[in-house]
């Protein structure tokens, strides 16, 4: 193994993530290691560890073939903890969004080096076990350029395994791969559709139901009503459930809740705003809660294009307090209200009435839309509002 690493210049390839050049043939010798600290120690050196997973750097494309090389290897160690290093490159550059050219190539290599071998993360997919199997969905999950030949992979395992973890593991990388898919390739939104409505409705883990409903989400066409119209009453009656009660919630995802209902609000906003109105009336909710369901039916009302939905989640000066559910900013965003508001008088009345919403003091209405944060300033305007 490894018989080329000793002649190539890694120097001249450019930037390594931590530098030292040098070290790199023998970090990637130390992937066979039999001490798993060891083995860490490397993978975090090669492809980055911390707030640094996932970087991407001239090197990379250049390491990934032997990382590969280590995963094709009959009982090779530590094979969960490399798919889960690639995963964290694929996730970069899933969602790495406008590039300069200079990193546009680099992220094309790398994600040329990543698919080099879809074969091999199948195999380990069908033929290993637990954590492999598990990171494999994880990689394959990221690989959205390839979701065509990726989806119907799953698919087949999900059909082959009964695993309940497994199976929702494969519906929330299928919900990764069809969210990313670009608008010539939206056929394969209608292609798995009625697998996910059949799983929805029939599987017998609620578990599975959730997930399938929340990958549901993700088969309706952006512009076309009757995608919106042809889903199961039970996608969103699971999604409300889910909201008030998480049973689904990935392992990783346990410490900060929020988050996930974030992710649940997120998921209802692109529906019609019916189950989102139901829940900002239920009793007892805190204010977090009511601050991302309100959010969420203000974007489910004004906010009209799939891209312009990303980006307002996205839009979070305080990122350290997203996991405590705090949704008043420093900076005001200030965007104007768009006359269209006219149409959707209901859903502000509706924040209006929801008393948790009002209970400390929010500019989340003035950040995102230029309405009143003031409860009183804000009943005023929308009694305004001609029906």
């Amino acid at each position: 193994m490894f018989e080329h690493v000793d002649e190539i210049d890694w120097k001249a390839l450019g930037f390594h993530i931590y530098g030292a050049h040098e070290k790199i043939p023998q970090e990637i010798r130390n992937l066979l290691s039999t001490d798993e600290a060891v083995r860490g120690e490397a993978l975090d050196f090669l492809l980055g560890g911390g707030q640094d997973f996932g970087s991407i750097y001239e090197t990379t494309p250049v390491i990934i073939p032997f990382i590969l090389e280590v995963l094709a290897q009959e009982g090779a160690p530590g094979k969960a903890a490399l798919l889960r290093q690639l995963a964290g490159q694929g996730y970069q550059i899933a969602t790495s969004g406008h590039l300069p050219v200079h990193e546009m190539d680099l992220y094309l290599r790398t994600y040329r080096a990543l698919i080099s071998k879809l074969d091999l993360y199948y195999d380990l997919l069908t033929n290993d076990l637990g954590e492999v199997q598990m990171a494999a969905v994880e990689l394959l999950g990221t690989l959205a350029g390839d979701a065509q030949q990726v989806i119907p992979a799953l698919v087949e395992q999900f059909n082959a395994q009964p695993d309940e973890d497994l199976q929702v593991a494969i519906l929330s990388a299928i919900k990764s791969l069809l969210a990313r898919l670009d608008w010539k390739r939206y056929d394969l939104k209608t292609q798995y559709a009625s697998f996910m409505y059949d799983v929805t409705e029939h599987h017998a883990s609620n578990k599975v139901r959730i997930t399938a409903a929340r990958a549901a989400v993700e088969t309706i066409h952006p512009y076309d009503e009757v995608s919106k119209r042809n889903l199961p009453d039970e996608v969103m009656k699971l999604l409300v459930q889910e909201f008030l009660n998480p049973v689904a919630v990935e392992s990783w995802r346990k410490e900060s809740p929020l988050i996930y209902q974030e992710e649940i609000v997120q998921d209802l906003a692109r529906l019609n705003p019916a189950p989102l109105l139901e829940l900002i009336a239920t009793p007892g909710l805190t204010p977090e809660q009511a601050f991302l369901l309100a959010r969420g039916l203000l974007a489910n009302a004004f906010i009209f294009y799939e891209e312009q939905q990303q980006e307002h989640w996205l839009k979070q000066p305080l990122f350290d307090k997203r996991n405590e559910g705090d949704y008043f900013v420093a900076e005001n965003y200030a965007m104007a209200p768009y006359p269209v508001f006219k149409t959707k008088k209901n859903i502000l009345q509706a924040i209006v009435n929801a008393e948790a919403v009002w209970t400390r003091p929010t500019n989340l209405f003035s950040f995102f839309y230029g309405l009143p944060d003031n409860r009183e300033q804000l009943r005023e305007w929308v009694s305004s509002i001609e029906e």
